[in-house]
């Protein structure tokens, strides 16, 4: 049991508009002209990339029909106004940069004057910065290394995460980061890339927002059990049954469709074509009691963030609580998670960080909610995250994939047998891959831009664990 990718993608649109004839519907073209105009314009002025290195990797042309449509897109990148403009036949899409917010596209509902105000109103001090502190929080690295791994071994798996095939789509990884037992043991990162590049998760990005919810509980703000504050739900709606643990487990029981490739997906509507995320999955229909059945929906994600937002009294608190309560006190100087059109966070996909960043976030699950001796999240919030769910083959738990038994001692194997059952996982669109080995206290982290699932994920955890058990 796979879920399909959690952002939706080029490469899946332009296959579905090429394959409407003649005449793709209004529909796709602008959600297809959306999805580039808002990668283009993050890749650009979050990550400080090229509009070039954008068109070789994620909007690169990997089968025919991309091909034939990929020059039909058309760019305006204005980076003193900082807005990138996508057209594509007869659609066009508009994003803007807003500063401490990242990147939003523009809506009818939201120009970009009023989106360049909301995000100045939500710039919030982070406090010290600690770059030149010692590791975890800062970036300063001790100079003697770990001498209980073998080290060879772990560069030969660094090498082999960066190495190309000799045949089909290039893997373009990006950035590789491991860190055992506290201490970053091995990094490298592409031409191009950097200790400080801010680098999207997409569906890594779920798991953010699973640990922003823990520390809104660990505030005492948010209660695990109360019911949701949902208007679309009136007070005789079956759905106001739903619970914060339901949406976390995937188990909500609302209709859903992920799928990129169909052009009725759910999620294609919410993130291309919708000023308020949450409210497409509030409005959908109800299917199953909550916990009745797991079903991967992006945008149960999308109404935690509004969930959460509703426990602010004021929307510049709520934008500038990752970085006060949970960037600043992990040392993530370069993380930026962005908005809707709405003004609420995108839990589900649009969160960045370095692969340094993204490893601080894997440690503090490594060690069950604390980091640098503080306890970040409540106690019992990662043990909970790690419980599997009847229906999710023991794959998925909280926000996290899992390497769980399915059915204890039934037929079912382990996604992955030769691996630690105590295995999470943050897992996004395109090769992105946080893994967390609790009882090794190993954290591996690799960022890239892979087509078609062609980076071997296993492969590299495999090498990973063995480096740094071998000398035991």
């Amino acid at each position: 049991m796979r879920a399909a990718p959690t952002a939706a993608v080029l490469v899946t649109l332009l296959p579905t508009v090429a394959a409407q004839a003649n005449a793709p519907s209004r529909e796709l073209q602008q959600a297809a002209a959306s999805y580039a105009a808002k990668v283009v314009a993050s890749a650009l002025f979050v990550s400080g990339r090229s509009l070039d290195s954008v068109l070789a990797e994620e909007l690169a042309p990997t089968r025919p029909l991309e091909a034939l449509i990929r020059p039909l897109l058309r760019f305006e990148v204005d980076r003193e106004q900082q807005t990138v403009v996508c057209r594509l036949g007869a659609a066009s899409a508009t994003a803007v940069a807003t500063v401490d917010l990242g990147c939003t596209l523009v809506h009818a509902e939201a120009d970009a004057d009023q989106l360049r105000r909301r995000a100045a109103a939500a710039i919030a001090d982070p406090g010290v910065d600690a770059r030149e502190a010692p590791w975890p929080l800062g970036d300063q690295l001790p100079e003697a290394a770990a001498t209980d791994i073998d080290r060879d071994a772990l560069l030969a798996c660094v090498d082999a995460a960066f190495a190309e095939p000799a045949k089909g789509p290039l893997v373009h990884t990006r950035a590789v980061v491991i860190v055992h037992r506290g201490q970053l043991v091995a990094e490298r990162y592409a031409p191009g890339y950097g200790p400080d590049s801010s680098l999207p998760g997409w569906s890594m990005s779920k798991t953010l927002t699973h640990t922003l919810l823990g520390v809104r509980v660990q505030q005492g703000r948010l209660a695990i059990d109360a019911p949701l504050q949902v208007p679309e739900w009136s007070t005789e709606d079956a759905r106001r049954a739903i619970r914060l643990p339901d949406l976390l487990a995937m188990r909500a029981g609302l209709a859903w469709n992920e799928d990129y490739d169909d052009a009725d997906s759910t999620a294609l509507r919410m993130l291309f074509g919708s000023a308020d995320h949450a409210a497409v999955y509030a409005g959908c229909a109800r299917e199953h009691a909550p916990g009745e059945r797991f079903v991967y929906a992006s945008g149960a994600t999308n109404l935690l963030c509004r969930v959460l937002r509703t426990t602010f009294d004021a929307d510049r608190d709520y934008w500038a609580f990752p970085r006060q309560h949970l960037f600043a006190r992990l040392g993530m100087r370069t993380a930026v998670l962005e908005t809707d059109p709405s003004g609420t966070f995108v839990g589900s996909s649009y969160g960045f960080a370095s692969a340094r960043d993204w490893a601080r976030l894997g440690l503090l699950y490594a060690q069950d909610g604390v980091f640098a001796g503080e306890r970040i999240l409540p106690v019992g919030w990662v043990e909970a995250a790690r419980r599997p769910h009847p229906g999710g083959d023991g794959r998925y738990g909280a926000h996290v994939w899992l390497n769980a038994d399915p059915d204890g001692d039934g037929p079912m194997p382990r996604a992955w047998p030769d691996l630690p059952a105590d295995l999470l996982r943050m897992d996004g669109h395109e090769g992105q891959y946080c893994t967390v080995f609790p009882s090794e206290q190993l954290v591996v982290v690799r960022l890239g831009c892979t087509k078609n699932g062609g980076f071997d994920l296993r492969g590299m955890l495999r090498r990973a664990l063995a480096a740094v058990t071998t000398r035991r």
